[in-house]
């Protein structure tokens, strides 16, 4: 019985005790739950922001999927240049269409001022007829009469003095539609221009039939009687000017001027004067358009090209001697001085074209495009490369050309970015720009070319002009 006690007791001990670690135990594995709960919680966090992040990339991802997509379809639509197709149709249209209406407007302008000065011949002589009349009746009639019949004329004057005032005001309309259409049409052609594919287009060049070679003759007011006179350069022989003809396309003898060692040529339109520069001896002479008559207007200039600034009188010239820099002087040759020594900055310079408006120059000295202002301030590379002779500026759009050897490159001012527009049939000496045809004479080449920068641009040969001695050619506009 004691033993049997002693088990029971003991039984019960160990019932006590497993109980005891039981309910430790418990508690262990409940505390152990909630961690889990907690970490399992800080795991669903964990991986809702993993997913998310998966979203957000894949979105990007599709976007830019998306977005290649649509540009390779947009290059199909667009493929052949189809948009710049329309966009260029529809500013011609609109073109013409302004054309017409300017035209048309134009008429009718001019007959309303033939109209308006009918009117004031008609009042002045109705005018003068009645005060005769009116002297004779103050000698013939009572005073009573003329009174009356001078209230009937001052009434008819009135109604002429509104018809004139009118007419006037018509006239004014007429003028404010002209500069309308003028500012019109140079935002078109500046639209073009934006328009043109800024793609590098490399064309091959393509020769055209030569212009025909005919007598100077002189147009109808309605033609446009522009012409550019082809000055050979640095011949020992004498040679006389070529002539090409822009209202007929063709080609004739200059015949009043018969000129060697020639290096330049510019027009002074105000005066009707050109002006070239010589070497052997160095000098720069000037003489009217049409004589044979010679003047020198300064001794001692070797330059390669002059640019008119005709509203201030300033002619800007390049010059090799006495030094390389870029002078001025006025249109009669006064006040000559240099605003720029470059001979510190490479090569002499070449071909220098002018921005009247802002006041700067642009030009080439072989190997750089440069820009400085009227004072020779700010001077600037805008492009670098090789034989680079020739610049014009388009200064309504407000584009560069320049040439790279044989490249003809084009240069959009305000962000001075350059693109090729085609290849030309020789190296230009120097160029023009004229409604939107680049003229420009060969350097090593005695070739007149063109090309068309407003609708296309293909290069093309107007005329080999063979003249001995002569294998370069320095062009002048003669608007």
């Amino acid at each position: 019985m004691i033993k049997f006690g002693s088990l029971s007791w003991l039984l019960f001990s160990n019932y006590l005790t497993c109980a005891c670690s039981s309910q430790d135990s418990i508690v262990s594995v409940i505390h152990r739950l909630d961690q889990f709960d907690r970490k399992l919680l800080d795991n669903k966090m964990d991986v809702l922001d993993i997913i998310d992040g998966a979203k957000t990339s894949l979105r990007a991802e599709l976007k830019e999927n998306i977005r290649d997509q649509v540009r390779e379809a947009m290059a199909e639509i667009l493929q052949g240049e189809s948009l710049q197709d329309m966009v260029k149709s529809q500013i011609v249209s609109e073109l013409r269409h302004l054309t017409r209406g300017y035209h048309q407007m134009k008429r009718q302008l001019h007959h309303v001022s033939r109209s308006l000065k009918d009117v004031q011949d008609e009042t002045s002589v109705f005018y003068q007829s009645v005060l005769k009349k009116t002297d004779v009746w103050n000698q013939k009639n009572s005073s009573d009469v003329c009174v009356r019949d001078k209230h009937k004329l001052e009434v008819e004057l009135h109604k002429c003095d509104v018809y004139a005032a009118d007419l006037k005001a018509d006239n004014e309309q007429f003028v404010e539609l002209n500069e309308t259409y003028q500012s019109q049409i140079s935002q078109l052609k500046t639209d073009l221009v934006s328009a043109s594919s800024p793609v590098t287009q490399n064309v091959n060049s393509t020769s055209m039939s030569p212009v025909s070679t005919t007598s100077v003759t002189t147009p109808t007011p309605e033609e446009d009687y522009s012409r550019i006179l082809i000055a050979p350069l640095w011949s020992s022989t004498l040679h006389q000017f070529r002539q090409l003809n822009i209202h007929s396309n063709s080609l004739s003898v200059y015949q009043y001027l018969n000129i060697k060692r020639l290096e330049s040529v510019a027009y002074i339109a105000k005066t009707g004067k050109l002006m070239f520069g010589s070497y052997s001896p160095y000098r720069i002479s000037a003489s009217t358009l049409d004589t044979r008559e010679v003047t020198v207007i300064r001794e001692g200039v070797l330059t390669y090209s002059m640019a008119v600034d005709e509203d201030r009188d300033i002619i800007f010239i390049a010059t090799r001697q006495p030094q390389h820099s870029i002078s001025r002087m006025s249109t009669q040759g006064k006040d000559f001085t240099a605003i720029i020594d470059l001979s510190t900055y490479g090569s002499y310079p070449r071909q220098i074209t002018l921005d009247t408006r802002r006041k700067r120059i642009y030009g080439c000295n072989s190997g750089k495009l440069f820009t400085v202002t009227y004072d020779g301030q700010g001077l600037a590379t805008l492009a670098t490369g090789s034989g680079m002779y020739a610049v014009t500026l388009d200064q309504t759009a407000g584009v560069l050309y320049y040439n790279n050897e044989k490249k003809l490159m084009k240069m959009t001012v305000s962000n001075n970015v350059s693109t090729e527009v085609t290849t030309l049939d020789a190296t230009p000496w120097n160029m023009i720009l004229y409604r939107g045809t680049i003229y420009y004479g060969g350097h090593g080449s005695s070739i007149v070319g063109a090309v068309d920068v407003t609708y296309n641009t293909v290069a093309y040969t107007l005329q080999s002009i063979s003249m001995e001695g002569v294998n370069s050619l320095h062009l002048c506009l003669i608007p």
